[in-house]
Parts: C-alpha cells; sequence; structure tokens
C-alpha cells in the first residue's frame, strides 16, 4: 500500500498572531490554505493518479484540505473521518506563541518537543503519548488490511500526529534525518510504502510541486495498481 501523508494548509494570515493549536482550537483554512490543498489536489490530477481510501481528522482543517483535493480530483471518494487522526491536545500551550510558552514553561520543553518529539512535562497534552502512537499505529494496520498491498491511500491530518507516522518507518531516509523530529510544513506531504507489515518512507516534509514529488507521483513504483 502507498500511503500520502498531508499537513493540512494554513490556518494563520500574514500577520496574525501564531499560536498553538491542538484538538481544542478549530480553525478553518486561510485562503492560502485552500490553495495548498488545491496545488495538492492539481498534482495527482495531473499525474493521473486515483486514490482507493481518502482520510482525514475531524478538525474542520483537515476536512477542508481532503474535500479540496477530493474535489480538485474528481471520482476519488469522499474523505471518511478517522478520529485517529485528530491533532494532539496541547493543554497549557494551547492559545500561546512559541515565545509564550518559552517564558512559561522553558525553552528545553519546547526545543526537544521541535527537535526530537520528546514528549514535554507541561501539563494537559491528550490523549497520552502511548494512546496517539496507537492510534496511529492501528490506523496504518487498518489500511494495510482493507485497501490491498497495491492501492494508495492519501490522509490528511496536523503536525503532531504526523510525527508518529514517521517512527512507525525504520529506512535509510529515517536515519538520515537523525535526530530531526520530523515536522511537516502546512501543506507538505509524504509519501510511506507499507508491505507485509513493514513501512518504509520515501519522501518527507516534500511540497507538493517539487520535482521530487512529480517524479515519485509518476514512477512506476507509485503508479502500479493505483487505478481501482
Amino acid at each position: 500500500m502507498k500511503l500520502l501523508l498531508s499537513r493540512h494548509g494554513n490556518t494563520f494570515d500574514p500577520g496574525d498572531k501564531v499560536v498553538w493549536v491542538g484538538r481544542r482550537t478549530d480553525l478553518p483554512l486561510t485562503g492560502e490554505g485552500c490553495r495548498q490543498a488545491q496545488h495538492l489536489g492539481n498534482t495527482l490530477c495531473q499525474s493521473d493518479i486515483r486514490l482507493g481510501g481518502l482520510y482525514c481528522g475531524p478538525l474542520r482543517r483537515t476536512r477542508e484540505h481532503a474535500e479540496i483535493v477530493a474535489e480538485r480530483i474528481g471520482g476519488t471518494p469522499l474523505p471518511i473521518i478517522d478520529s485517529r487522526l485528530t491533532e494532539i491536545d496541547y493543554g497549557a500551550w494551547e492559545g500561546l506563541s512559541s515565545q509564550e510558552i518559552i517564558a512559561k514553561f522553558g525553552r528545553e520543553e519546547l526545543e526537544t518537543w521541535e527537535r526530537c518529539s520528546a514528549w514535554p512535562r507541561s501539563p494537559g497534552w491528550n490523549p497520552s503519548e502511548a494512546t496517539l502512537a496507537h492510534g496511529v499505529t492501528t490506523f496504518v494496520e487498518h489500511l494495510a488490511r482493507t485497501q490491498g498491498e497495491d492501492s494508495a491511500v492519501l490522509a490528511v491530518t496536523s503536525n503532531g500526529v504526523l510525527r508518529y507516522f514517521l517512527r512507525l518507518a525504520d529506512n535509510r531516509l529515517k536515519v538520515k534525518m537523525g535526530g530531526r523530529s520530523g515536522k511537516v510544513a502546512t501543506g507538505n506531504i509524504c509519501i510511506l510504502e507499507v508491505r507485509k507489515g513493514n513501512c518504509q518512507v520515501h519522501a518527507w516534509n516534500i511540497a507538493p510541486d517539487q520535482d521530487c514529488l512529480s517524479h515519485l507521483l509518476s514512477s512506476n513504483w507509485f503508479r502500479n495498481g493505483l487505478r481501482c
């Protein structure tokens, strides 16, 4: 199975105060966020790819992103909402800027999360890290059972959750990333392959219009068996 992961598009306009938003803050996409979703849909459409499944978290920003992609592609199944793709509740960090978090809780917690995804001691993060990781694992296992090895699936989620998909993989690309957290920019995507219980990362945090993405999407590796 080819698993295409997308972080939702922008939820802040230029000049807005950028704060941490988790599952308790249900923001819509901005105009730029909608354009980012359109870019992904256009790239998939131009690559003549037909998805066997499209999933997203229940928050508005992920639903809107998935719906725009589906509209652009045409003929794609409607997005299926899966709670395991819901962003983390950032607890006491919710609604604060990074500088406000540092002032209140110290620099170390923020930097270790950003650098290597170390779960912070600050109160209120929910669900537990173990529950979040288990949810990601069972989501991928469910897709592997129901989609088949030669299908392609797109899942739209948020930055915190995406880091836990990276933990499933153990290959050269992951090793090359070293201690980096696996943070994904808004609108960017990741490509994984799940086969016979193994998960490999083929691309991480790339823009949908990058040449390498176009190459991956047009290659025999990605196109094989994608028409459902």
